[in-house]
């Protein structure tokens, strides 16, 4: 034995019982515990607890495996690191780049699992490792979800309270779904209605609702377009009870708020009395002058009986509010100057409905993390703004333009799921403003995965469709990395339009 071993091991010998209480209570802490280099390689010290809250040993193999990164979380986690570990790279703290990096862990027994970060400075100060820190917040979870079962409660009756018109509009589609399934001609039609209901459910905080179509929804996802009314027949058989009492449940919320007749009561618009006094001397005038009755309609509807479409827009607003909250998500929402454009409301109920899926449209792609979109030079929040406009001088046309600085839509990613798509699309032929028009075509997603607000390509199609019922036109324009606009051209109806 050399003389530096033989120190060696005489100093060795005070600390081991220090390294090992040291030990006993990196454990007694019930963390997962390791560090990882700037190559994203976990060291060769972990804490026990990475067997049980991250289910493998993370010595020596890429963090990106570790925390079961999928290909989009490896690409935007794996130049992350250069910036974690080079500090002249960005003027920006390392508390606030590290919320790029993955806040939790997908435990396979559904443990909540949390994940933190802290740097490890050399004697130099520079970052020479990152230490993970994973805690199981699964009970802290579990007791939070219950107190905000109980918000949600409140949240509901608010929601219901402050629109009449569409909770009652939402009952009567959700129950007309319910009548005309079985019978329809088309499984994408039901397909479109179910997600619809769904995301209004969800938007009235009627959880166990959505949860309960969202399930259908994974019933019925394979069936085949030639050969679906039995089985569906079957589905129906046995959701039908559920449906019905959930259908009954939603209408008890409202007559505790409005009363049992809720339903029947029409919606009730307030008008001037020198509006009414106008009008009447209008129509002395028109009649005698023997203007048509298509002239009277007109200016009946226009005076009397329409109401702003600005103020229709007040539930699409309190929806990209509703989706970005329960998102966490930090969502500035703005209304531009616009025309006065009024129109009768009961007319364009099915196109209102469908803006739901624009709302949650725009919190699931358009977002970014406010620092990435720091980091691009944007304000923190994702901005959301929304304009009415006549369509041109005649006023028989009008535009709903609903923009965001988000992210926008990548023509390749388009293109590259539409060859994926079944059956492929071809696009070698569309510029790329032609190609994103895609988002719009039935069965089409650029969500990996499916979850209960999106993933099935069917919402922006139910958009495309309610729109073009009424005659309109819907459109998308976008900037990749910048910002988004959806336009959406009606006519301005005084009489019903036929179906």
């Amino acid at each position: 034995m050399t003389a530096r071993e033989s120190i060696a091991g005489k100093l060795s010998q005070p600390l081991q019982p220090l390294d090992i209480a040291m030990e006993s209570i990196l454990e007694s802490l019930g963390q997962a515990i390791l560090y990882f280099d700037r190559q994203g390689v976990c060291g060769p010290v972990c804490s026990r607890a990475c067997l049980t809250l991250l289910e493998t040993d993370p010595r020596g193999r890429p963090l990106s495996e570790v925390l079961k990164l999928d290909a989009m979380q490896r690409d935007r986690f794996l130049p992350l690191l250069n910036l974690l570990f080079d500090s002249d790279a960005t003027a920006m703290p390392f508390e606030e780049l590290i919320l790029l990096a993955p806040q939790r862990f997908r435990h396979s027994k559904d443990l909540r699992i949390a994940l933190s970060y802290r740097p490890i400075l050399d004697t130099d100060g520079n970052r020479s490792g990152i230490l993970l820190i994973a805690t199981d917040v699964t009970l802290k979870m579990e007791a939070r979800e219950k107190l905000k079962a109980k918000e949600e409660q409140v949240q509901r009756t608010l929601r219901i309270a402050g629109n009449r018109g569409g909770y009652v509009r939402y009952l009567h589609s959700f129950e007309f779904a319910l009548n005309t399934i079985e019978n329809s001609n088309s499984l994408f039609d039901v397909k479109r209605d179910l997600h619809t209901l769904k995301s209004m459910a969800r938007v009235f905080y009627l959880s166990t609702v959505a949860e309960l179509l969202h399930e259908i929804e994974d019933r019925i996802e394979d069936f085949e377009p030639d050969n679906w009314q039995d089985p569906m027949a079957e589905v129906m058989a046995d959701y039908r009870v559920r449906l019905d009492l959930m259908l009954e449940y939603a209408r008890w919320l409202g007559r505790e708020i409005w009363g049992y007749e809720f339903e029947s009561g029409k919606q009730i618009v307030s008008i001037d009395t020198r509006k009414l006094y106008a009008f009447s001397r209008e129509l002395s005038g028109m009649l005698g002058t023997g203007a048509s009755p298509a002239k009277v309609i007109e200016s009946y509807f226009h005076t009397i009986a329409s109401v702003p479409v600005a103020d229709l827009l007040n539930f699409f607003e309190m929806q990209v509010g509703y989706f970005a909250e329960v998102a966490d998500r930090q969502v500035r929402f703005r209304r531009e100057d616009g025309d006065d454009v009024r129109i009768f409301p009961d007319f364009y109920g099915p196109v209102l409905d469908s803006l739901t899926h624009i709302a949650r449209n725009i919190i699931d792609h358009a977002y970014e993390p406010p620092a990435m979109r720091e980091i691009l030079g944007k304000l923190p929040e994702l901005h959301v703004t929304m304009t009415v406009l006549f369509t041109d001088a005649t006023k028989k046309r009008f535009t709903i333009v609903i923009s965001d600085d988000g992210q926008g839509i990548s023509a390749d990613e388009v293109r590259e799921k539409l060859e994926h798509h079944t059956p492929p699309v071809d696009t070698s032929n569309e510029s790329d403003e032609q190609v994103i028009q895609h988002i719009f075509d039935a069965d089409f997603s650029t969500k990996a995965d499916i979850d209960i607000n999106s993933g099935r390509g069917i919402g922006m199609n139910v958009v495309k469709a309610a729109v073009e019922r009424l005659g309109g036109t819907v459109r998308v324009d976008s900037k990749h990395g910048f910002s988004t606009t959806f336009t959406i051209q009606l006519p301005v109806l005084w009489e019903k339009p036929e179906k």
